[in-house]
């Protein structure tokens, strides 16, 4: 209870009045003896208990009516919050606001939904203010990229309008609510307060409710985590707290849901497996209309920031189409690629990017078994497709050695993009070491077995128990030559694989498929690694693997059984060298494995940052995208040291928005220290741009909700005086019922008495 004009409450003493006149009235008369009194005595004795009750209650009613009256004057006012926050403390108000970048979509020039629950957030935090003494907690959970809790159970209000001050925008997430809420849920039963609202603030996109929300293209199946659903059921039924699901989206007001329009770049890719200088590479941008209407667009690619190229695409509702955009780089080095539309009501999907490593050609050491003998017979000869005139700018530039110079160390694997085992007899331990520190350095490994291949030495040193790059434990020779053993046929259990992308229709798979295989080494049974993919078996009785792909380190491995020789060769083990089917199998093979195993430079939105360089960086800083908004900082963790003196960059993993992510940083070379950078390229997931929205029933029946508002529940709103009691105006009719009520009484008693 306040006053608004407590001065005035102090003419509430004037009650002292009547209490005075009544007091000297008792001592007006003096006391005289008088004989024909004594007659009336008794019959005044009889009447003194009524005479004296009748008086007192005349004296309530002439107090009350100065202290109703001055009450009345000073106006005293009584909050409704009171209500709300309860006889026994304050009430833990718990914010959990939606920041999937959906929220920022802002249609016909107007604010969007963040904005809105913003707004209400701070109408929230006056209403707190306004009752600072009544011990109000104040939670704030943003849902983004993961859910974080800005405060927790905060009585410091300033604190809490700091967090809310520095929320300003949502992160360019994906995703629905479940997993803020549950988080939620766990910290209200850890902070176990006995009042407690919770308020969630959200778009009621489709892609925020996530599992709760039926979907009939997911499989059935049994949940293993709770969807929002369960959270806000448990919430619902949990004593002393209410739930105030509140929609800030476009519909609120229409509480049907609906479809806002929204063209995105959904996908940008590089034709070409890999880029080589001063040659036309490929880009192509996928644009996905997900709106009611044609779209015609016009999209620009543009790399390192330069110039950008245009081209307009005309993109059917519903439909996607394709710019394609031809690069020549001049420089080579990692490029960074960003293709953008102009910005409609959702900008944070007009942008997609990319980064590329650009290299002079792709390098291919082959290591040659049959390097010592007639070069018509070597494997050189058939390797030579790749690299056929110097003269020209090829793809590729193939480095012919024997093996000699791999085991006495006169060559480095990993300073080639791939390096080929032809029908190499064996390894030793130096050999071995320089390989597996290659695929550790993201390079790639291609082993061709034949007649020279000494099964031992490779189980012993690349094998090496299952723990090296060989995954499986080679075995004999089996077969014959030509016209003395049945010939076999090779079928690819995995034809859409990269691998295979130079046979670009069934017709030249099938020739593939066709081509006779006479000699080939078993594969122990049982002893294939997990990790190992078949891409082709032979026909044989036992089902040979041919051709066995895996992933070690950051590079990639390949293993042919039986090796590609010289169609000079009189013993050849296959037919593999034939052109139509030679040149687009090592074309793929050695394109696809001079790419790293993954590509840690192209990331979503919310994904770990880290890559491994060949020098140890120092004082790493991190330049962060446009959109992100904050400063060059430095990079907390120090690089780790990896295998084959590589170093892991500490890893960044606060990426809330999309865009280039830059690490600068020193290295030592042999001209001194220099300066280094490696881009990576963070995306957003282009499914949050579907922005259909959940009509209010729908929300309710899907997530068991008691209701859906579009605003703060009332006794929370922070509205001026309009959500208190001012009694003033009460008061003065009462004074008024005071006044007619004493001076009823006052006759009434005359009229007795007389």
């Amino acid at each position: 209870m306040t006053f608004l004009n407590p001065a005035l409450a102090l003419g509430a003493l004037l009650f002292a009045v009547p209490l005075v006149i009544h007091l000297l009235n008792r001592q007006r008369h003096k006391r005289r003896p008088w004989a024909a009194m004594e007659f009336l005595l008794k019959a005044y004795q009889k009447q003194r208990n009524r005479l004296r009750n009748e008086n007192l209650l005349l004296l309530l009613l002439r107090c009350l009516v100065p202290i109703v009256l001055a009450l009345a004057v000073a106006r005293p006012v009584l909050e409704q919050a009171a209500a709300l926050l309860g006889s026994g403390g304050g009430v833990h108000h718990v914010v959990v606001v939606d920041g999937s970048y959906s929220m920022g979509a802002a249609q016909d020039g107007g604010g969007s939904a963040f904005d809105r629950a913003r707004n209400l957030v701070g109408r929230l935090l006056d209403r707190c203010e306004a009752d600072a003494g009544r011990g109000a907690k104040v939670t704030l959970v943003f849902a983004g990229v993961r859910p974080r809790f800005l405060c927790r159970g905060d009585l410091d209000l300033a604190t809490v309008r700091v967090q809310w001050q520095q929320m300003q925008k949502p992160e360019d997430a994906a995703g629905d609510l479940g997993e803020a809420l549950a988080q939620t849920a766990a910290w209200l039963d850890e902070a176990k307060d006995p009042q407690t609202r919770v308020y969630v603030l959200t778009d009621m996109q489709a892609r925020a409710l996530g599992a709760a929300l039926p979907d009939p293209a997911r499989a059935a199946g049994p949940e293993l985590t709770d969807t929002a659903r369960d959270v806000v059921e448990a919430l619902q039924k949990r004593p002393g707290t209410k739930l105030s699901w509140i929609d800030v989206g476009p519909f609120a007001g229409a509480r049907q849901g609906g479809t806002l329009d929204n063209v995105q770049i959904a996908e940008l890719r590089i034709a070409q497996p890999a880029a080589v200088l001063r040659t036309p590479i490929d880009f192509v941008a996928v644009v996905r209309n997900r709106g009611q209407s044609t779209a015609n667009c016009e999209v620009t690619l543009d790399v390192d920031g330069g110039e950008p190229l245009r081209k307009v695409v005309t993109v059917p509702a519903g439909g996607e189409g394709e710019a394609d955009f031809q690069v020549v780089f001049r420089e080579g080095g990692r490029r960074r690629v960003r293709a953008s539309l102009v910005n409609d009501a959702l900008a944070a999907d007009d942008e997609r990017f990319l980064t590329v490593e650009v290299r002079d050609r792709l390098r291919v050491l082959l290591v040659d078994g049959e390097a010592g003998g007639d070069p018509l017979l070597a494997h050189r000869f058939v390797w030579q497709m790749l690299d056929p005139d110097p003269d020209a700018l090829p793809t590729f530039a193939v480095t012919a050695v024997d093996l000699l110079a791999l085991l006495g160390g006169q060559c480095t694997p990993k300073d080639h993009d791939v390096i080929v085992l032809a029908d190499v007899e064996r390894l030793n331990e130096r050999a071995a070491a320089a390989l597996s520190e290659a695929l550790q350095a993201g390079r790639g490994l291609l082993a061709t077995f034949g007649e020279r291949t000494d099964a031992t030495s490779w189980n012993l040193l690349l094998h090496a128990g299952g723990d090296g790059p060989l995954p499986f434990r080679l075995g004999a020779k089996v077969g014959g030559t030509a016209g003395s053993a049945p010939a076999r046929t090779a079928t690819l259990l995995a034809p859409e694989h990269p691998v295979f992308r130079e046979f670009p229709e069934d017709v030249y798979r099938e020739v593939l498929q066709n081509v006779p295989f006479w000699r080939w080494h078993e594969v122990a049974k049982d002893s294939l690694h997990a990790d190992a993919k078949v891409l082709a078996q032979l026909s044989d009785a036992d089902r040979t693997p041919l051709l066995v792909a895996r992933s070690f380190g950051d590079g990639r491995a390949v293993f042919l059984t039986s090796t590609i020789a010289s169609e000079f060769q009189p013993a050849r083990w296959n037919q593999l060298n034939d052109g139509m089917v030679a040149l687009p199998l090592l074309f793929g093979l050695v394109q696809w494995l001079a790419l790293p195993a993954a590509d840690p430079f192209l990331a979503e939105v919310g994904a770990e940052l880290s890559c491994s360089l060949a020098r140890k960086p120092e004082a790493i800083q991190v330049l962060r995208p446009e959109r992100d908004g904050r400063a060059k900082a430095p990079l907390a963790e120090e690089p780790a040291a990896l295998p084959g003196k590589r170093f892991r960059l500490g890893p960044l993993a606060d990426t809330t928005h999309a865009g280039f992510y830059v690490f600068d940083y020193m290295v030592e070379s042999e001209a001194g220290r220099e300066t280094a950078s490696t881009p990576f390229a963070v995306n957003v997931v282009a499914d949050e741009g579907d922005l259909r929205y959940v009509g209010h029933d729908e929300a309710r029946t899907a997530l068991g909700l008691e209701a859906v508002a579009t605003g703060l529940p009332a006794d929370a709103e922070s509205t001026g005086d309009g959500d208190r009691s001012d009694f003033g105006p009460s008061l003065l009719l009462a004074t008024l019922a005071l006044v007619l009520a004493e001076a009823a009484l006052a006759r009434w008693i005359a009229g007795r008495r007389n």
